[in-house]
């Protein structure tokens, strides 16, 4: 029964990680434990003898939670492919892990970041309560793509120039859009660009106000990121000139 339970679809919104609860202020702190954590540790991993053993772990493990969730949908039964944001992160960053290539970095560190920290921050939980394996497996998956790039970020000292950030938003664009046609074929809703989320539903009168908001957001918060990363260069060059 246990086992049935953990591994099961036993959904119930009262006791799930949903907008202004509990559970949703301990999917922000694991946010920014995600974030303090790999920032802190990130140079010591980096001069380990075990970096390469450990980076193929963290990979080996993404591969392991995404495999498992669309498994555990299928069985719900429910469509599932790995067309989510989230789903791409978790992609760019395993062939981060094994390849350290900064091109791959350049996708990963806003996919992964922005895509994990507001997955976290703005809970799509489908129900599932702390009695199932996917409460957890959430805050596990969300935290590593966060963390991902944040270590190369820190540890290699990768970074993104602006020109590469806006790159980055017009292939998100492009990437939407053609989600949004195959969301058509599906009748799905990956990259949450085909119909307002009910977590955000009351927040918005109709899906042409939300789709602004969520293009600006993303811009806006992209742009946020890409300064906060650069902070020190940008002040550098401020204060030779």
């Amino acid at each position: 029964m246990i086992f049935q339970r953990f591994f099961g679809h036993d959904i119930d919104f009262s006791k799930a990680a949903t907008m202004f609860t509990i559970h949703h202020l301990i999917l922000i702190c694991f946010a920014l434990i995600s974030i303090s954590a790999t920032l802190h540790f990130a140079p010591k991993i980096k001069q380990s003898a075990n970096e390469k053993k450990i980076r193929h772990a963290i990979a080996i493990a993404l591969i392991v939670l995404e495999i498992s969730y669309h498994i555990h949908n299928w069985t719900y039964p429910r469509i599932s492919v790995p067309l989510h944001v989230c789903s791409f992160a978790v992609i760019m960053n395993i062939i981060l892990l094994y390849t350290n290539s900064k091109r791959i970095f350049n996708y990963a560190f806003f996919f992964g970041v922005l895509g994990g920290f507001m997955a976290l921050f703005i809970p799509n939980s489908l129900g599932y309560t702390y009695y199932n394996f996917r409460y957890y497996h959430f805050i596990i998956l969300h935290s590593l793509i966060i963390a991902v790039p944040l270590y190369y970020y820190k540890a290699y000292a990768f970074r993104v120039s602006y020109k590469t950030m806006l790159r980055t938003f017009r292939f998100s664009v492009l990437a939407g859009i053609t989600v949004y046609i195959i969301n058509d074929f599906l009748g799905t809703n990956y990259w949450f660009v085909s119909y307002v989320p009910d977590n955000v539903s009351g927040f918005f009168p109709n899906w042409n106000v939300y789709i602004v908001t969520f293009i600006f957001t993303v811009f806006f918060t992209m742009n946020v990121l890409w300064l906060i990363s650069n902070a020190k260069s940008i002040y550098i060059k401020k204060r030779s000139k």
